[in-house]
């Protein structure tokens, strides 16, 4: 009996110092924090002169959006409250062109942007409309016409396509640094600076639920990369702890 209770602590212990010796790398490394801080369905896009499977080097994509549902920071604000409404401008994307990968029947379409900025608002007048044929009187200026609460610079942004998914599906992402905004401070870390943002969701092209001058519809969200402070520890300590 005394063996086995030898054996059964001296596995104990072998399982704390593991865990504590996970908790230290954890701990030494840092956390990314993500989660939604904005979500939105849908965003429509536009581009003079692209397709869903070609943009022209040079060419300018743009895209309008309403948000569904705020998380934290943002979890006080209501996009549900018909009062209000909070609204998305992406603009100033700048084409790389497109590029081809694969053959026949299975090509996926990559085309990488450079420059451009994102804006969310906040109007007490709700008026957005995803107007046909944009630019036009309604787009993007109604979803511009209210508190600008957050704005940022794409530092990467990407969309894909292709030619073999059933229902025309698939992606655009970016990276976002935040740079204003009366909720600006918001996206601060422990550190007082700005976390980085993540653009990212699926998109589609399916003719049937597209309106007439935009190339995509895109269904996604934000998410904030924030690392979390790191506390500095020892084994000692932590073996202490279990004593």
């Amino acid at each position: 009996m005394r063996s086995l209770a030898r054996m059964g602590v001296t596995l104990m212990r072998s399982l704390i110092r593991l865990t504590c010796a996970v908790l230290i790398g954890v701990s030494a490394a840092g956390l990314a924090l993500a989660g939604p801080a904005i979500d939105w369905d849908p965003i429509f896009t536009w581009e003079p002169g692209a397709t869903a499977t070609n943009s022209p080097p040079g060419g300018v994509l743009q895209g309008v959006g309403i948000v569904s549902k705020f998380d934290v920071p943002f979890a006080d604000l209501d996009a549900s409250d018909p009062t209000k409404e909070y609204t998305i401008y992406v603009h100033g994307l700048v084409s790389l062109g497109t590029t081809a990968t694969g053959s026949g029947s299975f090509i996926l379409y990559t085309t990488d942007y450079a420059g451009g900025s994102i804006e969310v608002y906040e109007d007490l007048t709700p008026d957005a409309s995803y107007d046909p044929f944009p630019p036009n009187a309604g787009v993007p200026g109604d979803f511009t016409d209210g508190t600008l609460i957050l704005s940022g610079q794409f530092t990467s942004f990407t969309t894909q396509t292709n030619n073999f998914t059933q229902y025309k599906t698939g992606n655009m992402e970016g990276g976002v640094n935040w740079t204003g905004g009366s909720l600006y401070t918001r996206t601060f870390n422990a550190n007082g600076r700005p976390c980085p943002g993540l653009f990212t969701g699926g998109l589609t092209w399916y003719p049937p639920i597209l309106i007439p001058g935009y190339i995509f519809r895109h269904d996604g969200k934000i998410d904030l990369n924030c690392p979390t402070p790191t506390v500095p520890s020892t084994w000692g300590h932590l073996k202490g702890s279990y004593r």
